[in-house]
């Protein structure tokens, strides 16, 4: 089975698992083709740099997440010009809204994503988006952006049925991810908006060490769980699994090159 978890962690999996990603890809079955691991704050970076070398399976994007917006300033932005320019550099991101939890205000959110949708655009690298609890102004910004060419990965998608068909009207590439949420027995609404997605813009994420999918409630997860999220993901499309893994696999290599 080929398969790329497009969206996880690792930093963050070592540290509540106290499995160290070597150790971790020596032993999971089954194993992916690749990581795509996600730096989004500034103490994270030097680890993403070490493990993109390290790995040849490792891939990273880097942003400021909308959670660390506060931290923005021309310092970072000088970092993530260099870190975007790296050859195994897949994505800019994670950046966006982040209005569940209480951090910076939606205006300084607002500024930092747009700042980085600005700078970022000339390096033609996939954007990665956080956009939680935030849709109007999500689509705010992005209809307001100049996204000509642009790739767009909305990662971890919990959003209405609104939301994905008018995100994906965008005049860009957008492909849409979906975590382990999709299994869980209260997620109705995110399966609801899933099948709204065309099977050629889906994409599969583990968000890991987080969302562990059904039946791994309240487990560490981690990229070996993409195929329990890839079977609900197939029901709601209603293909074949094997179909459904195909598909997403070429999405994944289309999106960000891996």
């Amino acid at each position: 089975m080929n398969f790329v978890d497009s969206h996880c962690h690792m930093d963050s999996y070592t540290e509540r698992s106290g499995v160290d990603l070597e150790s971790w890809w020596n032993s999971v079955d089954p194993k992916p083709d690749a990581l795509i691991h996600v730096a989004c704050e500034e103490p994270s970076f030097d680890y993403a740099k070490r493990m993109i070398q390290k790995f040849p399976n490792v891939y990273a994007t880097f942003g400021i997440h909308p959670l660390c917006a506060d931290s923005y300033n021309d310092q970072i932005e000088q970092e993530l010009l260099k870190l975007w320019a790296l050859p195994k550099t897949v994505g800019i991101g994670e950046l966006g809204f982040e209005y569940h939890y209480e951090c910076a205000s939606h205006e300084t959110q607002r500024k930092v994503f747009e700042r980085q949708l600005e700078i970022g655009l000339p390096f033609r690298k996939t954007f990665v988006l956080h956009l939680r609890d935030a849709d109007e102004d999500s689509l705010d910004v992005l209809k307001n952006a100049n996204l000509q060419g642009a790739t767009l990965h909305v990662h971890s998608c919990t959003t209405s049925t609104r939301f994905v068909d008018e995100v994906l009207k965008l005049p860009c590439r957008v492909y849409i991810g979906f975590t382990g949420i999709l299994t869980f027995k209260n997620a109705g609404d995110v399966r609801k908006a899933a099948s709204h997605v065309p099977l050629e813009r889906l994409l599969l994420e583990t968000d890991s060490p987080y969302l562990a999918p059904v039946p791994h409630r309240g487990k560490v997860s981690h990229a070996g769980m993409i195929p329990d999220i890839g079977k609900v993901l197939a029901e709601v499309q209603g293909v074949p699994f094997e179909d459904l893994m195909d598909a997403v696999r070429k999405n994944t290599r289309d999106c960000y090159g891996v």
